[in-house]
C-alpha cells in the first residue's frame, strides 16, 4: 500500500510540475511576456525530464510566440529532428519555421501524412486547403469548429466584422488567428458567404492565392498597390491593419464597424457605422458571459477594437444631442476598457467632449511655444524639453492670483512629507508664492526656473493640460486652429523616445529602423527591433551605444543614479548632476527630444506610471521601455506635454 501510495504522490507531483500547454492564438491571445515565461518553464521542465513530442511541440510553440530570431528557433527544431526523427513534430516544427512558402508547405504535407489528428494543425489544415484544395475547404472547417478550439466569442467577432462589409464586398485582413474564424463562419454557419477573404500574410508569400483572389474580384494589382494606391470597388480593411500598411490613403477610409471602407469621395459614414452597430451586428456577448471564457480568450481580448467605432456612434450621438443613447454608450465603452491598457487613453477622449474649465485667457507667447514642439507622427507632436520649474510655476501663480483656490490646493507641489533637512533643500525646487517673487526678479534671478517641475500630482498634471489648451486655442496668433495638450499613451511615449522619425508601427517590437553601426562617416544599416534590442535614444545615432548609458569616452549621457566617481575622460564626477538637471542639458534625440532617458520619469495617461526612468534610477531602470510605479506624488516624476493637432 505504501508503495502505492509512494508511486500516487509522484506521479502527481509530476504533473503538476508540467508547464500549462500553450494554447493557439486561434483560442486565446496571451501577453508577450506570459509567452517569455513559459518558454523558460517548458526549457527547464525538458532540460530536467524525459520530455515527449508533445512537450517539445509547447517548447516551440512558446518560443515562436515570444522570438523573432531565426537561430533560437532553428536550434529547437534540431533538437527535435535529433530526437524525433522522421516524426509529426520534426515536420511540423520545419514548416513553422518556414511558413507558407512552398517549402514549409512541403514539410507542412509530410506532418499531416505522419498523423492529422493533432489539434495544434488542424487550423493548419484549413488555411492549406484554402490555398491548395478550397472546393473542400469546409470539411476542414467543420473538423476546427467541432474541436471547441475557437471560443463563441471570437465566432462573435468574426460575425460582426463579417456585418461591417457591404454585399459582395472585399475584406482585407492580416494575422491569420482572424481570418481562420472567418472562413469557420461562412463554411460551417453559411454566414455572409458573399464577402471575399484577402489574409495578407498568405498574399505576401503566395502569389497564386493572392492572384486567384483579385480574378475573382476583377482586380489586377499587386499587395503593395493595393494597400496604398486608391481603389476602386467594396474594398475594406479590417481596423486590426497596422496603420503604416494603409498610411497613404488613410484620409479616403472612414470606420463603418470593425472595418473602415474605402471611398475617395466623402459619404455618410456615420449612418452606415449607426446601421451596422444597431442593426446588424451580436453586440450582448459583449456584457454578458454566457459561456465562462477566459479573459484572454480571443474573442474577448479582439473586443477592444469595437472602442473606435462606439467612439465615433458617441460622437454622432453627441452631435444629435441624444444624451441618453450617448451615455449608453459611455457605459458600454467602459465595460470594454476596464482592466485594459487602454483605459487611461479611452478616458482621456471621452473626457475631450466635456466642456473645459472657464480658465481666463491671458496673453501667452504661442510662437515660441510651436517652435518647441515636434512632430513625432501625423497629428502627434512632444515638447522638446520637459516640463520646467518656469512653466509649471507661471501656471500656479496664475490659479493662485486668479480665483481657482481649489485647483490651487490641487496642482501645489508639498513639501510637508520631507524630514527638516530635505525640506530645507527641496523647497528650493518647489513653487511657492515666495519663491516665484524671487526667481521671477531680476535682482535674484538664477537658473533654478529650467530646472524640470517635479513632485505634482497626475490630476495637476492633467489641470496643466487643459489650462495650457484653452491658452494656446484662444490665442490669435497659433499655427495650429484647434489642439489638445496632453499625456501621451505608454506607445506614444516610447516611439516618441526612440526618437527615429520614420518608425511604421506605435509598437516598439514592429519597426525596423536605419542608423549608423558607429558614430561619425559610418555607412547607415538597417535593424529589426523585433530582433535586437534597443534601450537608450542614441542607439538610432551609434547603433554600438544603444544598450550603453555612456559613449567611446565612458561620459555619461543622461542624468541617472550613478556613483559620483571620475570615469569620464573629460573629467565629470559621475553624470555632473548629484540631482535633477536644468532640462535640454544633455544631447537631444533624433527627433530632437531632450532628456527622454533619466531626469525626471515623464507621466503618461496612465495614472501612477512614469516612463524613462530619472536622477534616482539606475541605468537599467532607466530606458525607452523602462516603467515607473508612483503614488500621489514623487520627486523622481515630471512630465513631457504632447499635443494633438485637432484642426490645422
Amino acid at each position: 500500500m505504501k508503495t502505492l501510495v509512494a508511486l500516487l504522490i509522484t506521479i502527481f507531483s509530476f504533473e503538476l510540475d508540467k508547464p500549462s500547454p500553450i494554447p493557439s492564438k486561434i483560442t486565446e491571445l496571451k501577453s508577450r511576456n506570459w509567452y517569455a515565461d513559459k518558454a523558460e518553464e517548458w526549457k527547464s521542465y525538458i532540460s530536467e525530464n524525459e520530455a515527449t513530442e508533445n512537450d517539445w511541440l509547447n517548447y516551440f510553440a512558446a518560443t515562436n510566440y515570444v522570438s523573432k530570431l531565426p537561430e533560437e528557433l532553428q536550434n529547437i527544431q534540431t533538437q527535435i529532428s535529433d530526437l524525433f526523427p522522421g516524426s509529426f513534430a520534426e515536420y511540423y516544427t520545419a514548416f513553422r519555421i518556414k511558413g507558407w512558402r512552398s517549402e514549409g508547405v512541403e514539410d507542412l504535407e509530410s506532418a499531416l501524412a505522419i498523423d492529422d489528428t493533432q489539434p495544434i494543425s488542424f487550423e493548419d489544415q484549413l488555411i492549406h486547403a484554402e490555398l491548395s484544395d478550397k472546393e473542400n475547404r469546409s470539411a476542414y472547417s467543420k473538423k476546427l469548429f467541432e474541436s471547441g478550439l475557437i471560443h463563441p466569442s471570437t465566432l462573435n467577432y468574426s460575425y460582426n466584422l463579417l456585418m461591417s462589409v457591404e454585399k459582395d464586398g472585399l475584406l482585407i485582413l492580416d494575422g491569420l488567428h482572424l481570418t481562420v474564424p472567418i472562413w469557420v463562419l461562412q463554411d460551417v454557419m453559411e454566414v455572409r458567404r458573399d464577402v471575399t477573404i484577402l489574409n495578407l500574410e498568405l498574399a505576401f508569400v503566395q502569389k497564386e492565392y493572392l492572384s486567384n483572389i483579385l480574378n475573382e474580384k476583377g482586380m489586377n494589382t499587386s499587395v503593395d498597390d493595393l494597400l496604398q494606391k486608391e481603389q476602386s470597388g467594396k474594398v475594406y480593411y479590417a481596423l486590426t491593419l497596422p496603420r503604416a500598411l494603409i498610411d497613404q490613403k488613410e484620409k479616403n477610409l472612414y470606420v463603418v464597424g470593425l472595418a473602415t471602407a474605402e471611398n475617395s469621395e466623402n459619404f455618410n459614414h456615420f449612418e452606415a457605422l449607426k446601421t451596422n452597430i444597431e442593426q446588424r451586428f451580436m453586440m450582448d456577448y459583449l456584457t454578458v458571459d454566457f459561456n465562462g471564457e477566459p479573459k484572454t480568450a480571443t474573442g474577448k481580448v479582439l473586443s477592444t477594437n469595437y472602442v473606435v467605432p462606439l467612439l465615433l456612434l458617441k460622437e454622432f450621438y453627441d452631435d444629435q444631442k441624444n444624451s441618453a443613447r450617448s451615455e449608453e454608450l459611455i457605459k458600454m465603452i467602459g465595460q470594454l476598457v476596464v482592466d485594459s491598457q487602454m483605459e487611461a487613453r479611452v478616458n482621456l477622449l471621452l473626457s475631450r467632449n466635456k466642456a473645459p474649465r472657464n480658465f481666463k485667457v491671458i496673453d501667452f507667447d504661442v510662437k515660441d511655444l510651436d517652435k518647441n514642439f515636434k512632430q513625432i507622427k501625423g497629428n502627434i507632436y512632444a515638447s522638446e524639453r520637459e516640463l520646467n520649474n518656469k512653466d509649471y510655476w507661471k501656471f500656479m501663480e496664475y490659479l493662485r492670483t486668479n480665483g481657482y483656490d481649489e485647483l490651487y490646493e490641487k496642482c501645489y507641489q508639498e513639501t510637508t512629507d520631507y524630514d527638516q533637512i530635505s525640506q530645507s533643500l527641496m523647497s528650493r525646487y518647489h513653487y511657492s508664492p515666495v519663491n516665484f517673487k524671487e526667481l521671477d526678479s531680476r535682482a535674484k534671478k538664477h537658473n533654478m526656473l529650467s530646472y524640470p517641475a517635479l513632485d505634482f500630482t497626475y490630476e495637476a498634471a492633467k489641470a496643466y493640460c487643459e489650462w495650457m489648451t484653452v491658452q494656446y486655442n484662444a490665442n490669435d496668433k497659433r499655427n495650429f486652429k484647434k489642439v489638445v495638450f496632453r499625456l501621451p499613451s505608454k506607445e506614444e511615449w516610447t516611439m516618441a523616445a526612440l526618437g527615429f522619425s520614420g518608425f511604421q508601427s506605435w509598437t516598439l517590437e514592429e519597426n525596423v529602423i536605419t542608423a549608423k553601426l558607429k558614430e561619425g562617416k559610418a555607412p547607415e544599416e538597417k535593424f529589426d527591433l523585433s530582433e535586437y534590442t534597443i534601450k537608450y535614444p542614441w542607439g538610432t545615432q551609434a547603433w554600438e551605444h544603444r544598450n550603453s548609458i555612456s559613449n567611446n569616452f565612458d561620459c555619461f549621457l543622461a542624468n541617472v543614479k550613478t556613483d559620483e566617481e571620475i570615469t569620464c575622460k573629460a573629467g565629470i564626477k559621475g553624470d555632473g548632476f548629484s540631482f535633477t538637471s536644468p532640462v535640454g542639458t544633455y544631447f537631444p534625440n533624433e527627433m530632437g527630444l531632450f532628456d527622454v532617458i533619466g531626469n525626471v520619469a515623464e507621466m503618461i495617461d496612465e495614472p501612477g506610471v512614469a516612463m524613462g526612468g530619472s536622477w534616482n534610477h539606475e541605468p537599467e531602470n532607466s530606458t525607452i521601455i523602462s516603467a515607473y510605479e508612483y503614488e500621489e506624488s514623487d520627486i523622481k516624476v515630471g512630465m513631457r506635454l504632447f499635443m494633438e493637432v485637432i484642426e490645422e
